[in-house]
């Protein structure tokens, strides 16, 4: 199977009414919870473009906001780049080898 490729529009909008049907069947008020999340383009392309070069994927995982955020309770999204099946590390000044994981991108907002 392949992944990793554009999708018909039509097939991406029934993916999303199925998950939105799917989550009321399990007793969620989707008028309360994020159905997607936005980042504008030039801000994501720019982190993107800082971080990918020193990434060979891109994970796309599911979070939810702490206690004590403003949008406590909310899902989101964090854009995290891997390389080799593990985050990326930012190399340790003159000393080469990996040092503190990347940060992971979210700074997106929650619709509705």
């Amino acid at each position: 199977m392949t992944t990793g490729k554009p999708i018909p529009a039509g097939t991406a909008d029934v993916m999303i009414k199925d998950y939105f049907d799917y989550m009321t069947k399990l007793g969620v008020d989707m008028k309360k919870q994020t159905q997607s999340v936005s980042f504008t383009g030039s801000a994501v392309m720019e982190w993107l473009a800082g971080v990918m070069p020193k990434a060979d994927e891109l994970r796309v995982f599911m979070g939810l906001y702490p206690e004590g955020h403003a949008q406590a309770g909310r899902t989101t999204v964090i854009l995290w780049p891997y390389k080799d099946g593990n985050p990326v590390t930012d190399p340790i000044e003159g000393k080469g080898g990996g040092g503190n994981r990347t940060n992971p991108y979210n700074d997106g907002s929650g619709n509705p």
